[in-house]
Parts: structure tokens; C-alpha cells; sequence
């Protein structure tokens, strides 16, 4: 069995999803779904922090753009922090920033919200 890229906990009353290690489509299985749920609960105001994040693959990247447009679906808001350089070219690269909003780190994420 795979073990998951990410944990999901509320913080200061917004969902932070972490993604850590090496993030594909395998380890990031079942996030869009997860985001789902927590938007038709209202929490559409979500933090991605990528910090501890080693890697993300192009089929992982898929998995993330998928998240991502359910939540602009429901007019939400993603605010991604804790991204290396290479990260950030990468999603910039690939359209992540055109669906959700960079932050340097966590703490301007939550000011960001």
C-alpha cells in the first residue's frame, strides 16, 4: 500500500493541506475528493503547504490541478506556501498560480485568507 503525500488538519479555522516527501498521483490519492467534502462544508478557503514537499511529478501536478479547480468550482481559495524555486517555476510552468495565490510561507498564508 501507498502511504499518502499529505495530512489535512484545521489551523487558526482554515483547512491546511501539507504535502511532504514525494508527491504522484499514487501518493496524493483521494485529495480531490477530501477537498471536496470540506467545501461543501463551507471550508473553501484552504492553505496547500508544499514545505516539506521533495518532489512533485507531472501526474502528482495533475492530481493538484484537479484539487484545485474544485475549488475554484466553489468560488474557494487556495493560498500554496513553503515552495522552493524549482517549485515555483514549476507551477508557475505548469498554471497552478492562474488557480490559486502564492505566499512566501505559512504565516503570510493565513494573512493572505
Amino acid at each position: 500500500m501507498v502511504t499518502l503525500a499529505y495530512t489535512i488538519a484545521e489551523e487558526k479555522g482554515f483547512p491546511v493541506v501539507r504535502f511532504q516527501n514525494y508527491c504522484t498521483n499514487e501518493t496524493l490519492a483521494g485529495l480531490a475528493d477530501k477537498v471536496g467534502h470540506l467545501c461543501d462544508k463551507d471550508k473553501s478557503r484552504l492553505i496547500f503547504d508544499f514545505e516539506k514537499c521533495e518532489i512533485i511529478n507531472s501526474l502528482g501536478m495533475a492530481t493538484l490541478l484537479e484539487t484545485l479547480m474544485i475549488v475554484e468550482d466553489y468560488e474557494g481559495r487556495v493560498v500554496i506556501s513553503g515552495l522552493n524555486a524549482i517549485q515555483k517555476k514549476f507551477f508557475g510552468l505548469t498554471g497552478v498560480f492562474s488557480l490559486s495565490t502564492q505566499a512566501d510561507d505559512i504565516a503570510q498564508a493565513f494573512t493572505l485568507l
